[in-house]
């Protein structure tokens, strides 16, 4: 069994020692101290690492992970939505600019901002 210190992680993903500490304090991650007093992660732990920063680009917030936790399934799901979503949009985006496209480029991007910035919650 591998264990890994946060400076390792740190060193490797780029991810700050703090975020990692972080996720830990939130029961995120099920990190454990080692004999040194060194906060250690095992592969489980960089697995949900890989699960928490793809829900949050997708629009999780922390809160909502402590409390309900969405599967890999779930998040690569979202992901393939958000994909879709910018595909349309730049399918629109390329349209010539006629002032019915200005209107429906405006509504559909209104649209996209409504629903990914709510989820978000900004």
């Amino acid at each position: 069994m591998t264990l890994f210190t946060t400076g390792e992680v740190s060193k490797m993903t780029g991810l700050t020692k703090r975020s990692i500490r972080y996720y830990s304090n939130l029961d995120l991650l099920k990190a454990k101290k080692n004999d040194k007093g060194q906060l250690v992660l095992l592969k489980s732990d960089l697995e949900k690492i890989v699960q928490i920063l793809a829900a949050k680009m997708t629009g999780y917030k922390l809160k909502d992970l402590i409390e309900r936790q969405p599967s890999l399934v779930v998040i690569k799901n979202d992901i393939s939505q958000m994909i879709a979503d910018l595909e349309n949009v730049l399918f629109h985006l390329e349209l010539v600019a006629s002032e019915e496209n200005l209107i429906k480029n405006i509504k559909l991007l209104q649209n996209y901002n409504t629903r990914y910035l709510r989820k978000r919650g900004d």
